[in-house]
């Protein structure tokens, strides 16, 4: 099983380091990007990364989740699942406010609710087990939603076809999780053993009458 890792915004691929450190056995692949680059960008160079490979987990973080959610749609059988943490799959109201500020800043400009990723992200129809670790702690005062001092709840509740899962953490906090990773863990067991479930029903059945020809 190939270990898809994608981090959030202006974060790198060693957020991840406590994760991996406790996840041996697989193959980890460390997908990195600049957000200033644009999303759909940096979605066709990990695309590129990705190209020819099967058997496929994410694990990713924030806005990294997004971007999950949108190879998955593209990769679809090579896909067996994933594990997201504080992913607003709703947009970010607050980017919809700043981004008048700072016009000129193109994550700001991809994750507002209206922006073309998240609104095409919604439009994703999802048929592996998908897992969004919901952070509900660090909350911001400047934000009148429950929030986790980055982006709302219900932001990261928004999707419908996906388990959710409260982990009591803030929004970097949470891939230091000792219970998000537990979670991680019994996704990647179950994905392994419904893999196992198929290879068993794909298997010919023995006949008798085959060894008489």
């Amino acid at each position: 099983m190939n270990l898809v890792y994608i981090h959030g915004n202006h974060a790198t691929a060693d957020s991840f380091n406590f994760i991996r450190s406790k996840l041996s056995g697989y193959n980890d692949i460390l997908l990195e990007y600049d957000s200033g680059h644009g999303f759909y960008s940096n979605h066709a160079t990990m695309l590129e990364r990705l190209a020819g490979m099967r058997d496929l987990f994410f694990i990713a973080h924030s806005l990294g989740g997004i971007h999950a959610l949108h190879l998955a749609a593209e990769l679809n059988d090579r896909v067996l699942g994933g594990v997201t943490m504080s992913t607003p799959y709703g947009g970010s109201e607050a980017a919809e406010v700043v981004a008048y500020l700072l016009p000129f800043s193109q994550v700001l400009q991809d994750i507002r609710p209206r922006s073309a990723p998240i609104l095409d992200g919604k439009r994703i129809a999802l048929n592996v087990p998908w897992t969004n670790l919901v952070s509900t702690a660090g909350a911001s005062p400047f934000m009148l939603a429950a929030n986790d001092g980055v982006v709302t709840q219900d932001s990261m509740r928004h999707r419908d076809d996906i388990q959710l899962v409260d982990i009591a953490c803030n929004h970097f906090d949470i891939v230091l999780s000792q219970e998000a990773l537990a979670v991680i863990r019994s996704e990647i067991t179950e994905v392994k053993k419904g893999r196992a479930m198929q290879v068993r029903r794909d298997r010919p059945t023995f006949s008798p009458e085959r060894l008489h020809g």
